[in-house]
């Protein structure tokens, strides 16, 4: 890889990995303290995507689902031949369509559909999280191995921290599901904003 200069399809992904992580972090972060009807330690994200601030959550994560989708394609090609890994890709993917589906679900509720878009709801952002952090796993593990990368074990450690802090917020019911699912998210931003720096300055390998 020529060290010189970002590929114009990674610079894309660069500037929105660190927009979809500052307006995600911003937006979600400003929520937990605006919206003071409801406990940011008993319920999840999700529920802050109705109500006030609503639509502009809901804008950060169709922002992010963008910049997954793109990262997938320049995560790929940022990544020696021999390493390549289309299924990491393809989880990314998964995560960018998956997401906006949590996001506009939420707008069911109290309609004839809230029983089924609430189902859907369940399923997407499940599979986001599984996708994500799989994804995350496999890219964070071939990246260690390449030279020329930046802090690579700081990725593989975020990576694995979030796939046990996965395992809690699926299996541990007895904490609360808002610090746990919250505690996820930033483990999957601070990923996200890694990535990003691995990106950065890395030109399109042939």
């Amino acid at each position: 890889m020529d060290s010189t200069r970002p590929a114009p399809l990674q610079r894309l992904s660069i500037a929105l990995l660190w927009a979809a992580v500052a307006v995600f972090t911003l937006t979600a972060g400003t929520l937990q303290f605006t919206r003071t009807d409801l406990d940011p330690m008993a319920v999840p994200l999700s529920t802050y995507l109705r109500g006030p601030g609503g639509a502009c959550l809901r804008g950060a994560y169709y922002l992010m689902a963008a910049s997954l989708a793109v990262f997938a394609f320049a995560g790929y090609r940022a990544t020696l031949r021999a390493s390549r890994s289309a299924l990491a890709s393809a989880l990314f993917m998964i995560a960018a369509l998956a997401l906006p589906v949590v996001a506009y679900t939420v707008l069911f509720e109290n309609t004839a559909q809230e029983n089924l878009a609430r189902l859907v709801h369940g399923l997407a952002a499940q599979a986001t999280f599984l996708c994500l952090v799989m994804g995350m796993l496999l890219w964070s593990s071939r990246w260690q191995q390449q030279e020329g990368m930046h802090t690579r074990r700081a990725g593989v450690v975020l990576a694995w921290l979030a796939f046990v802090q996965m395992w809690v917020l699926a299996l541990w019911k007895g904490l609360p599901p808002g610090l746990t699912q919250k505690l996820l998210i930033v483990l999957i931003l601070l990923w996200l904003g890694w990535a990003a720096w691995q990106l950065r300055g890395e030109s399109r390998r042939g």
